[in-house]
């Protein structure tokens, strides 16, 4: 027996072109082997074949994309047990790829389908289609070769005495990390592809029993609206299914941690992964979970209470410290201690520019350091953000260009952002941060507390998924608050009435 497997049929088995799409599966293996061809060229490395299989009995057609593909599962796996066996068993009334599937192929992923959209599908994801002649179905065979980087730490998200291994860009091992902690029958599953162009694979993970149905029917339903062409992983997918994709708050939250998942489901949240994507996506989201971390669960409660409290105090010195001190020097000097004004005063002799302009300026500066100190690599990074700020702000104070007491008022501020354990919220405090100093250049402590309250409003009317984006402080739950600035011990917080159980409903 002569085995056909070349890579790319030759240029005299082509069939007559069509320019209208192929719906199903034909009966034919030339056929089906042009299609597939036309449809994806040459040049993206598509390798396919025919031989004769079960011992000569049939033709058979294979093919696949050589730079996706495992060739040596489709070789040990798929090619040779094809070739070696044969047949002893009437096929007149039985499916040949059914029969393949069960007998002879070692991979144990295999499915049938009978559409070619969905085999040029398959075959994009680093599977193998089989053919057999005079059958209208492809048998597809899991062969895709899993290049990924091993499990390491988290970069962002550092903790002292939890876990240390972060979620990677294979969405398979994902998921296993999460099952790891939660081996239980109630944690559900469901896959999504969402893209038009990427394709990217994604999975909706809850815990059956734990997470409210309403939460569960409406991230289904923003999911399966998603329109767009390409979903680069779960950063972009937030913003579709978010609430108010404009709101500088944000309604989801982000993390690396499998750990943090783990928690969140069996507190009734529920998760989004993605392929390509090392974060997880939970909702819903309320303020108050950006300043937890697996830390707070790994410690005794009052060092961890301690330390949330610090992470909420950063946050506002971080958004507020900066106007504050702007509507004190500028419009309400009889709140500052003489002593404290007269000090200032004295800083500010010389300084051309007016207290706004100055404030501005040095902030845009610091949040410059900043960004290019996270875009270089490494420790190389901290060096620049750390001697930048240093020169900068010394050489602005002796040529006389800004005052002492603002660059000790902006670094204490920026300072304060890394303190924030959520890497998004960090943006918001720095968005937060122009806008008071804005109300508070125009109008003084007036305009800040005018600013203060306009913000306060607007995240008590925010929700998350239907769930209110300042609970439980609005509206008031009290079982809520052993989670919240403080964290109660272990005995007290299972009793706990969990976020999603509270929700009456949510709003579409």
């Amino acid at each position: 027996m002569q085995q056909e497997y070349n890579k790319g049929a030759s240029e005299t088995e082509k069939l007559e072109q069509t320019n209208s799409p192929v719906k199903n599966v034909s009966t034919s293996v030339e056929e089906n082997l042009l299609f597939i061809k036309n449809q994806l060229g040459e040049s993206i490395g598509l390798s396919e074949g025919k031989f004769k299989a079960f011992g000569g009995y049939i033709e058979t057609g294979i093919v696949f994309i050589e730079n996706l593909c495992d060739k040596e599962l489709i070789n040990n796996q798929v090619i040779s047990p094809l070739l070696k066996e044969t047949i002893d068993v009437t096929i007149q009334d039985n499916d040949i790829s059914t029969l393949a599937k069960t007998l002879y192929i070692s991979s144990l992923n295999t499915k049938k389908i009978d559409q070619m959209e969905e085999v040029i599908g398959e075959l994009l994801k680093g599977n193998t289609a089989i053919f057999f002649q005079g059958f209208s179905s492809a048998r597809i065979v899991q062969s895709r070769k899993i290049e990924k980087r091993s499990i390491d730490k988290p970069e962002n998200e550092i903790t002292i005495f939890a876990a240390k291994e972060g979620f990677v860009e294979d969405l398979a091992t994902n998921v296993s990390m999460i099952i790891r902690r939660l081996p239980v029958p109630a944690l559900q599953c469901e896959n999504f592809t969402l893209g038009s162009l990427s394709r990217t694979d994604s999975k909706f993970l809850w815990m059956k029993g734990l997470a409210k149905d309403e939460i569960i029917d409406e991230v289904r339903r923003r999911l399966n609206d998603v329109d767009t062409d390409m979903v680069d992983g779960t950063s972009t997918l937030a913003e579709f299914i978010q609430d108010k994709p404009t709101s500088i708050f944000p309604t989801y939250r982000l993390t690396e941690r499998p750990d943090v998942v783990s928690r969140a489901l069996s507190d009734g949240y529920v998760v989004i992964l993605c392929d390509n994507s090392p974060f997880a996506l939970i909702a819903p989201m309320c303020f108050w979970d950006s300043f937890k971390t697996m830390d707070d669960y790994s410690q005794l409660p009052f060092a961890s209470s301690f330390l949330r409290i610090i992470r909420i105090i950063a946050f506002f010195v971080a958004s507020a410290v900066s106007p504050l001190y702007l509507s004190f020097v500028t419009y309400n000097h009889t709140v500052v201690p003489p002593s404290l004004a007269l000090n200032i005063s004295q800083g500010r002799e010389g300084v051309p520019f007016p207290s706004i302009i100055e404030l501005i300026v040095m902030t845009v500066i610091i949040d410059i350091i900043r960004e290019a100190g996270t875009r270089m690599p490494g420790i190389v990074g901290y060096f620049i953000g750390t001697l930048g700020a240093v020169v900068i702000g010394q050489a602005a104070v002796a040529a006389g260009y800004v005052s002492v007491s603002l660059i000790i008022v902006v670094s204490f501020s920026a300072i304060a952002t890394f303190a924030i354990s959520s890497t998004i919220l960090v943006n918001t405090a720095r968005m937060l941060n122009y806008i008071l100093i804005l109300f508070a250049g125009g109008l003084g402590i007036f305009g800040f507390f005018n600013g203060s309250f306009i913000i306060l409003w607007r995240m008590s009317v925010l929700e998350s998924f239907g769930v209110p984006y300042l609970y439980p402080i609005v509206p008031v739950e009290l079982k809520g608050w052993k989670d919240l600035f403080v964290r109660a011990p272990f005995k007290v917080l299972k009793d706990k009435l969990t976020l999603i159980t509270n929700v009456k409903g949510n709003k579409k």
